[in-house]
């Protein structure tokens, strides 16, 4: 351990160098926080995995020093890893009404409600966790209730952004106050830890109403059914588009079970108390196609998702056809980018026509553009800037950003540096090594667990069986069965196999070792062989398992 009990530290756990995963510990005074848990989602080189999460280990080590998790917002890559480690969390967890209204439904759906106490924190009011005082400032994002947070301590103040744009959604009313983020520039900010996500885009990230405009006029004009898809827990969207519904006299269809959460957890709040009556799936076909308007989860190219569904044509209730329109009303989130491409062209072969926001105004972004940063920085005015939320490429430019606005100390952090802010010269001192975990088979082990190594060798060089069967004697008592799948379907495959098969005779009945041998060195001979000719046959090393019989 390269620092002491008196060190104001910051480790992000996740969320730097990539978008998503965002967990970031404080520590001072012996004692940590931690600001969000959230997932991410896997590339396509990671087959077979859902989602990534973080490596609790070193939290959980940490025991009693480990006094809390404050949430800034409940997108799933802030909140989504919670109810993976609900079991080995030990402390309170506090966030804003529609955070925690997500997070208990997130609870309730992996039987986890009753494990955790979490607590509503209010705007503005400074509450102590230890030798650490917070309070919660009002932003905006593409979800209700985001806040930042200022972090006090004796050793200096630390402004953690969260995800955050300057423009409010007037349809959520939201009253976002300049001077609140002039005032903590006046508590003299040691470092501000801030969103990377646009720190490539110029100018201006606008507000909901960009949005609401460039929808209401696509929509008016469609004749046919409409399907909007879009983040789940964007509930301004979800408003925009329960308004321009009723303007464009269509009923509205819900499909996806995280939007339903969404919209139970924001009636909760009194964020959607005007909802009106929606359809069923079983009204879908009572009503002309053009008074409907679907919303739908699966905007990301999920492949278990409603959307995914239908673009295939599987969905028994609803079916599109020429003069529909689906709308993506969402970005792309890094990563995703083929499994989107791969919904979107099943729809346009369908003859449906895609909009996306390439083209049309019918999303905006929840994150600050440059033009928003640089008037961040001249409000909380801090020594030390550094960027997270964002991959490499986000990071260096928000940097290049902090530097232009005159911040003396800019700091690119990697996941796992522990970072030490009360040093003359603040700098990284010492480097953990995070490992990404994922939930499998109703376990959370970690990425490079060996399973997933086996699984991915078996992919692409295929799995190869053989059982024999021994008698008492040492000999074999029948011919040895070998079955193979995935290394190759050509018309040799089958006397191949029967020569292997002649192959392991001869290597147990012409040894004599073979006879005293244990079944485990018996095994590694036959897979010795077996890879060897594999290789030489058809350029494969595949999976073997040897099942021995003895009678």
């Amino acid at each position: 351990m390269y620092w002491k009990r008196s060190d104001l530290l910051f480790l992000p756990v996740g969320g730097s160098e990539e978008i998503g995963m965002n967990a970031n510990l404080y520590h001072y005074d012996d004692k940590w926080i931690l600001v969000d848990f959230g997932i991410s989602f896997p590339d396509e080189t990671d087959l077979g995995v859902d989602i990534l999460l973080p490596d609790y280990e070193f939290i959980k080590s940490l025991g009693d020093k480990f006094l809390g998790i404050i949430l800034t917002h409940g997108h799933e890559d802030h909140i989504g890893a919670i109810p993976y480690f609900a079991d080995n969390i030990n402390c309170p967890i506090w966030g804003t009404p529609f955070t925690i209204a997500l997070l208990k439904r997130k609870l309730k759906e992996s039987n986890k409600d009753n494990k955790l106490e979490l607590n509503i924190l209010n705007i503005n009011k400074k509450f102590d966790v230890g030798p650490f005082q917070l309070k919660a400032i009002q932003t905006s994002h593409s979800i209700p209730d985001p806040i930042s947070i200022l972090i006090s301590t004796e050793k200096g103040n630390i402004f953690h952004s969260g995800d955050w744009k300057l423009e409010n959604a007037t349809n959520l009313k939201e009253k976002i106050n300049i001077k609140d983020f002039q005032s903590v520039g006046s508590e003299e900010i040691l470092a501000m830890v801030c969103d990377s996500t646009n720190a490539l885009v110029e100018g201006r990230t606008p507000s909901e109403n960009f949005a609401y405009d460039g929808l209401l006029e696509i929509i008016a004009n469609i004749k046919g059914m409409v399907l909007v898809t879009c983040f789940s827990s964007n509930i301004s969207r979800i408003k925009s588009l329960l308004d321009i519904a009723r303007k464009s006299n269509r009923s509205v269809l819900i499909i996806g079970r995280a939007l339903l959460r969404a919209i139970d957890a924001a009636k909760e709040v009194g964020l959607l108390n005007d909802l009106p009556d929606l359809l069923s799936l079983n009204d879908i076909n009572l009503i002309p196609r053009s008074n409907v308007l679907i919303i739908s989860t699966g905007s990301q190219g999920e492949p278990n998702s409603a959307l995914s569904r239908i673009s295939k044509g599987n969905d028994k209730y609803l079916k599109l056809k020429k003069d529909d329109v689906i709308i993506f009303s969402s970005r792309k989130i890094p990563g995703n980018e083929n499994a989107i491409l791969k919904v979107q062209n099943r729809f346009i072969e369908m003859g449906v026509e895609v909009i996306t926001d390439d083209k049309k105004n019918v999303h905006v972004s929840g994150h600050p553009s440059k033009d928003e940063l640089v008037d961040m920085y001249s409000y909380i005015k801090p020594k030390i800037s550094i960027p997270v939320h964002g991959t490499r490429e986000h990071i260096e430019a928000h940097a290049d950003l902090a530097k232009k606005c005159q911040i003396p100390i800019v700091i690119k952090p990697k996941n796992g540096d522990v970072i030490k802010l009360n040093a003359s010269s603040p700098t990284v001192v010492s480097k953990i090594a995070f490992i990404n975990h994922v939930y499998d088979a109703g376990e959370i082990v970690p990425i490079n667990n060996e399973r997933f190594t086996a699984r991915r060798h078996s992919l692409w060089n295929g799995f190869v069986s053989v059982s024999i069967v021994i008698n008492q004697d040492g000999y074999l008592a029948t011919t040895p069965q070998i079955t193979q799948i995935g290394v190759s379907d050509s018309n040799t495959m089958e006397n191949f196999i029967v020569n292997i098969s002649l192959k392991i005779e001869s290597l147990i009945d012409d040894n004599t070792s073979i006879k005293s041998s244990s079944d485990n060195d018996i095994a590694i001979k036959i897979k010795k062989l077996i890879r060897g000719e594999f290789k030489l046959k058809f350029l494969k090393r595949p999976t073997i398992n040897i099942h021995i019989n003895r009678v």
